[in-house]
């Protein structure tokens, strides 16, 4: 894919323990400052950017099956989460992002 050509999405994956809905995302390559999560309470958004950082001497043998420029997704969530407590990081390239789901006894009342 040529750099900048289009908006991707990362392969994600997102699982439910007891407590938390947990989603993975393969982001190799981008740094964590040049991503941005939104959490809502349905919904989480991933967007961001990666550069492909290529020195004047290498030449492109193939065309590139890697993954440049601005990367956006929106998950629609299972069950609803609580937004000021997801936490996000971010090792070996892969983003994971915990989301602490809402006691649904608590979500009602709200």
């Amino acid at each position: 894919m040529k750099e900048g050509s289009e908006t991707w999405c990362p392969a994600i994956e997102l699982n439910e323990t007891e407590k938390d809905l947990i989603l993975k995302a393969e982001v190799p390559g981008v740094e964590i400052k040049h991503l941005n999560i939104i959490a809502e309470p349905e919904l989480i958004s991933i967007s961001g950017i990666h550069d492909h950082h290529k020195s004047s001497t290498e030449q492109e043998l193939i065309p590139s099956q890697l993954h440049y420029g601005q990367l956006d997704c929106s998950v629609p969530l299972p069950k609803p989460i609580q937004v000021n407590y997801v936490r996000a990081e971010l090792i070996d390239g892969v983003l994971t992002i915990t989301m602490p789901k809402v006691n649904i006894v608590n979500f009602v009342r709200s």
